[in-house]
């Protein structure tokens, strides 16, 4: 991919054609906002707008004839949090900034595709009753319909955005993103407000619990983004990460997320990665 990436920095028709294309092609919108992204990142806001402007059209299109703004919506969110990972340099601001986002599509999404979430309503309960499953209200499968594809929807952003990362440093900067993965860490007023909105969920009841669902994934990924620091830092290898998941994903089960949350929270005041000391290399022990 970082053949596609170097084409597309080329020329400002190339990235407008990338864009276009991959919006066009049914489940590949990822790849135009990563493309998007990269622009983003590299080239600014202003070079970025013409880009989206004429490359969205497909997407654009797409939510007229089909009713699906999904690909726009993403496209959007990637050139606003490429923006700010520009402009602040901070993953963490990023991440925080994403949660929000989920929470706004909350209430945009129906609004913007109230035909598609009808659809969805409608798939949803012929699955549940077909497996003859007690149903809930059409208000319930509603808002937890909502709520499911406006995180999906920046989850995909926040990915598309890893990937531009990912193009940009292999580009011009090899091994910045994994470094700057692996130094992920939350502020305290980023714990402190997003654990403010997990509280919030939890002890108002279901209709404030898209608070919860819209926070917990940056807990979780800056929990893995610790992990990985850790393992990296003492040199443990690509078998202490397969340990990692192995015992998260089988053992701990549903005390793997609680696991992350904690050990993101207890990172922002305690720094545990700058408290682990740096396995020598074989080269510095000789």
């Amino acid at each position: 991919m970082s053949t596609l990436a170097n084409w597309v920095m080329k020329r400002r028709l190339h990235a407008i054609i990338g864009v276009a294309a991959f919006s066009a092609i049914p489940l590949m919108f990822w790849l135009a906002s990563a493309i998007l992204g990269l622009v983003v990142l590299r080239k600014g806001i202003a070079e970025a707008i013409p880009v989206l402007a004429w490359g969205g059209l497909p997407a654009v299109m797409l939510w007229f004839y089909q009713g699906d703004a999904t690909a726009f919506i993403v496209l959007i969110q990637v050139m606003l949090l490429g923006y700010l990972l520009r402009t602040k340099m901070s993953w963490a601001f990023v991440l925080t900034a994403a949660s929000f986002l989920a929470l706004l599509g909350v209430f945009l999404l129906p609004v913007l595709m109230p035909g598609l979430l009808n659809l969805l309503i409608e798939m949803v309960q012929l699955f549940l009753n077909e497996q003859k499953v007690e149903m809930p209200d059409k208000g319930t499968i509603f808002n937890q319909v909502v709520v499911a594809l406006s995180t999906v929807q920046v989850f995909v952003a926040v990915t598309a955005l890893f990937l531009s990362r990912k193009w940009q440093a292999a580009l011009y900067n090899p091994g910045g993103l994994r470094d700057e993965f692996h130094q992920l860490r939350l502020p305290v007023v980023s714990v402190l407000l997003l654990g403010s909105m997990i509280l919030l969920g939890e002890s108002l009841g279901e209709a404030f619990y898209v608070l919860t669902q819209v926070s917990v994934p940056v807990f979780v990924l800056v929990g893995i983004a610790i992990v990985h620091g850790i393992v990296a830092k003492k040199r443990i290898g690509i078998i202490g990460l397969v340990v990692f998941y192995l015992v998260g994903l089988f053992v701990l089960s549903v005390y793997f997320t609680k696991l992350l949350i904690v050990l993101a929270v207890a990172d922002a005041f305690i720094d545990i990665r700058g408290r682990i000391q740096e396995k020598p290399t074989d080269l510095s022990n000789s």
